[in-house]
C-alpha cells in the first residue's frame, strides 16, 4: 500500500510540476525526460570536451600547453578540478535560473551529466565525501536554498558518497565574485569560512560548486580544510568559462 502510495503521489508531483528542459525551460516530452533536455537545447548546449586545463578543467585553444595562462602564472591550493558545462549559450540563462528562479530539479540533470562524465575521475581519486560550497546563511534563508549544495545532493545520492555539510560553513557575506577582479577576490574570501572538527578524518573530498572563474573560492576552502587534515581537494563545477 506505501508503494503505491508513493506512486500515486509522484503522478500527482509530476502533473503539477512537470519536468522542464535546464536550456530553455520547456517542458520535457516522454523521451526527453530522461535526459533532461529538449531535442533544440541538445544541439545548442556544449560540454566541457577534452582540451582542457589539467588544473582547472577550463577549455583551452591551445592543443600543446597542459595549463591555462591562469593556471601557469598561479598556484591553486586545490589538487583538480572539472567541470561539466561551458558558460555559454542556454547555460547561462539554465544557471540564472538554477541560483535565482528556484529551479532546483534542474540539480538532477547536471549530476547525471556530471557522473556520466566524471564517474570514473571521481572513482580514481578515491572521493570519500562531497562538500558543498556553503553560502552565508542569512542569503541561504532569503533565496530559499543554496544550489551547491541541490547539486551535491543530487551527486550524493547517484553516486552513493556521502554528502557533508557541517565541515565548513559561511561566516561572512561576501560580495558577488562576478563583480570582483582576482585580487579582489582573494581579499573578499579571506576569513570568509569557518571550520568544524574533521571527526571522520576524511581525506579526500570532492568540493562541488555552480561556476568555475578563477578558482578563488575552491582555493580558499582547500586551504581551510588542510587546517583540519584533508590533505587532497578535489572541485566539481557545473559551469565553466573558457580560458586561454
Amino acid at each position: 500500500m506505501h508503494n503505491i502510495l508513493r506512486k500515486i503521489s509522484k503522478i500527482i508531483f509530476n502533473n503539477i510540476y512537470p519536468s522542464t528542459c535546464i536550456g530553455c525551460d520547456s517542458v520535457l516530452d516522454k523521451y526527453d525526460k530522461k535526459d533532461g533536455v529538449c531535442l533544440s537545447c541538445k544541439r545548442k548546449i556544449k560540454m566541457v570536451g577534452s582540451n582542457t586545463c589539467y588544473k582547472c578543467g577550463t577549455p583551452i585553444k591551445s592543443t600543446v600547453s597542459e595549463y591555462c595562462d591562469d593556471c601557469k602564472r598561479k598556484k591553486h591550493s586545490f589538487n583538480q578540478c572539472k567541470s561539466v558545462f561551458q558558460y555559454i549559450g542556454p547555460m547561462k540563462k539554465s544557471m540564472y535560473r538554477f541560483k535565482y528562479g528556484n529551479r532546483r530539479s534542474y540539480g538532477e540533470t547536471y549530476a547525471h551529466f556530471a557522473l556520466e562524465k566524471y564517474g570514473a575521475w571521481i572513482r580514481s581519486n578515491n572521493i570519500e565525501v562531497i562538500i558543498p560550497v556553503p553560502m552565508y546563511k542569512p542569503k541561504v534563508k532569503k533565496r530559499g536554498y543554496n544550489q551547491a549544495e541541490v547539486f551535491a545532493d543530487a551527486l550524493g545520492r547517484f553516486s552513493g558518497i556521502p554528502v557533508e555539510k557541517r565541515i565548513i560553513s559561511r561566516k561572512k557575506n561576501t560580495a558577488p565574485m562576478k563583480q570582483l577582479n582576482s585580487v579582489q577576490r582573494v581579499k573578499n574570501l579571506q576569513n570568509a569560512f569557518k571550520l568544524s572538527d574533521n571527526d571522520v578524518k576524511f581525506r579526500k573530498v570532492l568540493v562541488v560548486d555552480d561556476i568555475y572563474t578563477t578558482g578563488t573560492t575552491i582555493d580558499e576552502i582547500s586551504k581551510n580544510l588542510a587546517l583540519i587534515g584533508i590533505t587532497e581537494v578535489y572541485g566539481l563545477c557545473v559551469c565553466t568559462g573558457e580560458s586561454s
